[in-house]
């Protein structure tokens, strides 16, 4: 009995290490972006992808004592707090969302594989919160980021090198 003890809590520890250690990779986030897109009634969310990622982030919040992320519903992203639109680059006709600025809202969460979705953001301020953890490779895909301020959070681990990458950061 005590050997099946021992056995049964070695492997509960080891299935708990290895899903803690295993992040998204690119594929299986576009497994899962695919799968998320397939599931949306058509018509229902003007902005796709964009209404994906800003769900996935309202989820991951747990503190919001201003209340800055409580009107996150619908699907007209454009009209969330702190989210901004404009026509996309490539096509004038299409509004993307293109900014986020929730600086000192004091919101505690972490940041989602699911917001390197919103690859026409150029702005994302959000100074002076609580976010915490890492910021997800994902956001390598944010290729049009020209302003990236997350100091005075409360994330860890080393720099993101996919930062330096980023051709439009100023």
């Amino acid at each position: 009995m005590q050997v099946y003890r021992c056995f049964f809590s070695l492997l509960l520890i080891s299935s708990v290490l290895f899903s803690l250690s295993c992040a998204l990779n690119d594929h299986e986030a576009s497994l899962l972006a695919r799968r998320q897109l397939s599931t949306l009634a058509e018509n229902e969310y003007t902005f796709p992808n964009s209404s994906i990622a800003l769900k996935a982030w309202k989820e991951s919040v747990y503190s919001d004592p201003s209340e800055f992320t409580s009107n996150w519903k619908g699907p007209d992203v454009c009209n969330y707090e702190g989210v901004f639109c404009s026509p996309a680059l490539d096509d004038p006709n299409v509004t993307v969302v293109a900014g986020i600025d929730l600086n000192h809202a004091y919101i505690a969460g972490y940041f989602p594989v699911e917001l390197g979705l919103l690859t026409d953001v150029a702005l994302f301020h959000l100074n002076s919160n609580r976010f915490c953890g890492i910021i997800p490779e994902s956001f390598s895909k944010l290729t049009l980021m020209h302003e990236f301020d997350v100091s005075n959070n409360r994330l860890v681990g080393p720099f993101p090198r996919f930062v330096l990458n980023m051709s439009s950061l100023k």
